[in-house]
């Protein structure tokens, strides 16, 4: 870990995230130990390391909280992406609790607040997390299999115990969000898709792999789309997992998905 002195902590939407209708992102960290093989995180300027290391490193911005401070009224009432290039609940957030004090800190301000995430962590959070008006917390769950979870994204939380997360939120009024983003093989469609029903999400987002097309930008490594080619799942079945996925719920497809809470 490296720990660094940031000059913001609230920057300006740009990209999907400006799109999408967010005026911020907010990044407590730069990298993340999660190392997922897909993250289009790993293509852009914030990463300036060899796409080899992803996952291998993170910086942490150790001032990010007094910036807060500073800077909150800033984004009083706008809407905020909460984060963009890491995740805000990797391991280290456990004990660095940065995340958390910029969340404290914007209690007062009420942003439209998306927490994007995959750490099961955020639930230590909830007591700060239901005292916003207008928030999201979009829990990511790309699979219906251990297996193949442990393919792509081997040191990220198990499949159930994000699981639980959602349960945790929902069961104190926290609105969530599934994002099924970039959709990896599944082994039984029908029953993952009535699973997410079942679990009645606020949004429900699906989302094939990036492709940049050569250009810089947002991407999927290489060796992410070779392991998805060999394992036998390709457009087509992707599409027919957004049908099925349609029978039951609205699906967000893409980009279109983000966006903030009203």
């Amino acid at each position: 870990m490296v720990q660094i002195e940031a000059r913001s902590i609230f920057s300006p939407a740009t990209g999907f995230i400006l799109r999408g209708g967010f005026d911020f992102s907010c990044n407590p960290y730069v990298g993340c130990t999660f190392g997922c093989t897909y993250c289009y995180a790993m293509f852009l300027p914030q990463n300036r390391r060899p796409v080899d290391d992803w996952g291998k490193w993170f910086s942490a911005k150790r001032n990010a909280v007094e910036l807060a401070q500073k800077q909150a009224h800033q984004i009083a009432g706008k809407a905020v992406y909460m984060a963009s290039v890491t995740d805000p609940y990797q391991p280290a957030e456990r004990s660095l609790m940065l995340t958390r004090g910029i969340v404290e800190v914007l209690i007062p301000r009420q942003p439209r607040l998306v927490v994007q995430t995959r750490g099961p962590l955020v639930v230590r959070d909830i007591d700060l997390l239901k005292q916003f008006q207008r928030l999201r917390v979009n829990v990511s769950i790309p699979t219906d299999s251990e297996h193949v979870r442990m393919l792509f994204e081997p040191k990220a939380p198990p499949l159930e115990k994000r699981w639980q997360a959602i349960l945790e939120l929902q069961a104190e009024g926290i609105q969530v969000g599934i994002c099924v983003t970039p959709t990896l093989p599944i082994e039984d469609p029908d029953s993952f898709a009535k699973r997410l029903a079942h679990f009645g999400p606020q949004l429900l987002v699906c989302q094939s792999f990036h492709d940049a097309g050569g250009r810089f930008g947002a991407d999927t490594r290489d060796e992410a789309r070779e392991l998805l080619t060999t394992m036998k799942w390709g457009p087509q079945d992707h599409g027919q997992f957004v049908e099925r996925l349609k029978r039951d719920q609205t699906v967000y497809e893409g980009e279109s998905g983000f966006f903030p809470p009203s």
